[in-house]
């Protein structure tokens, strides 16, 4: 499939063409698949999580041989949600292998009822699921773990943003019976990707917790600037275009080489460049301005939205970068803040709604065009 612009910012994987290094990570979660290890993948928001999963569906030898399944259950509130949206990726994935095996997995999950319609616009054929309530989400749960380990092909499922599973009632004993369920799982592997950190860690590390030690752990770090380079520079060259190569390094090192927020930048620059002209580090900026011009609105909204106190932690932060000791008082006076106990209480409100983040011991912004889009205009 050939697109129009090389560096992809949706989020949706495409094909092998654009997908930029990770061989190493791939490698490791084809060896964990292939030898019945289920995987615990951690990495910030935006790091590529869902597009190295994709990818190792992909490949030859895991398409052939299993039956993959991706759910992201971030904008999940409760177990009903998560089986809706598990129950419908297996239908939609069954549905294209033939009805048969589609209508074997409803058999199966007796509990969920689909409905089928055509999309007015496409015209392709749309499912709809509801749960009946003849059955507890516990049984339903069970019924769809059945369907798969009775598969033909052995079944892989993927589920990003687990650690949401935690926020919902009686989230603890969920997780006990998924834990439960899983164990007893023969032919069926599991990827249990998180951007969050500290709840990841929770979940799998800690003694108490049911998924403890379960899971081979595989950390999803920045790929390399090399690695990275040689990407960018073979998407300008290949399509008549040319990048100098303190450009890229300007990019990738303004934003620590964050995947994200590096392909959006990139998708700017190519698209502000001419057949046979060449990308410099100018580029970068005019690019980066661009951006925040867009978002400005939006990130005005942010603003808007939270508290005095919360607002003068955002641009302190914003002006830092990142920090460690963020009720320190070299960062409380330089800023101008009031006392550290104030600090703390306007920190713990966007620490929960992941306008701020901690990782490696320090604090910063999540989104990384909002901090410099703070930074530059207060």
């Amino acid at each position: 499939m050939k697109v129009g612009n090389p560096f992809i910012i949706t989020g949706k994987y495409v094909s092998n063409e654009y997908f930029c290094d990770r061989e190493k990570e791939a490698a490791e979660l084809v060896s964990n698949i292939t030898n019945w290890r289920n995987t615990v993948l951690v990495s910030q928001r935006r790091m590529g999580k869902s597009g190295l999963i994709e990818h190792v569906f992909a490949m030859p030898e895991i398409s052939k041989d299993y039956e993959t399944f991706f759910v992201d259950i971030y904008d999940t509130a409760n177990i009903e949600d998560f089986i809706l949206l598990l129950g419908k990726e297996i239908c939609t994935r069954l549905q294209s292998r033939g009805e048969r095996l589609m209508e074997k997995f409803l058999m199966t999950a007796n509990s969920i009822v689909a409905s089928f319609s055509a999309d007015p616009i496409t015209g392709m054929p749309s499912i709809d699921l509801s749960l009946n309530g003849t059955n507890s989400a516990g049984r339903t749960m069970e019924q769809i773990f059945k369907f798969m380990e009775n598969n033909v092909r052995p079944c892989i499922v993927a589920i990003d943003e687990f650690q949401q599973i935690a926020d919902y009632h009686d989230g603890r004993k969920i997780i006990a019976t998924l834990r439960k369920l899983v164990q007893n799982c023969k032919q069926t592997r599991f990827i249990f990707a998180g951007s969050n950190r500290r709840m990841m860690g929770q979940l799998f590390n800690s003694p108490s917790e049911p998924f403890f030690m379960s899971c081979t752990p595989l950390y999803l770090e920045a790929i390399s600037l090399d690695k990275y380079a040689e990407f960018v520079e073979k998407h300008f060259e290949n399509n008549g275009k040319h990048i100098e190569k303190q450009c890229i390094e300007s990019a990738y090192k303004a934003y620590e080489g964050h995947t994200w927020y590096i392909q959006y930048i990139f998708n700017r620059i190519y698209e502000n460049t001419a057949k046979g002209e060449t990308a410099n580090e100018q580029s970068v900026e005019i690019a980066v301005c661009n951006i925040l011009d867009i978002f400005g609105h939006f990130f005005q909204e942010m603003l808007i939205a939270v508290s005095e106190r919360q607002k003068s932690l955002l641009i302190a932060l914003a002006k830092e970068g990142k920090v460690k000791n963020i009720t320190g008082a070299n960062f409380i006076t330089d800023n101008k803040l009031k006392t550290a106990s104030a600090v703390q209480g306007a920190l713990k409100p966007l620490i929960e709604n992941e306008t701020i983040t901690r990782e490696d011991e320090s604090y910063r912004i999540t989104n990384r065009f909002f901090s410099i889009w703070l930074a530059r205009r207060y």
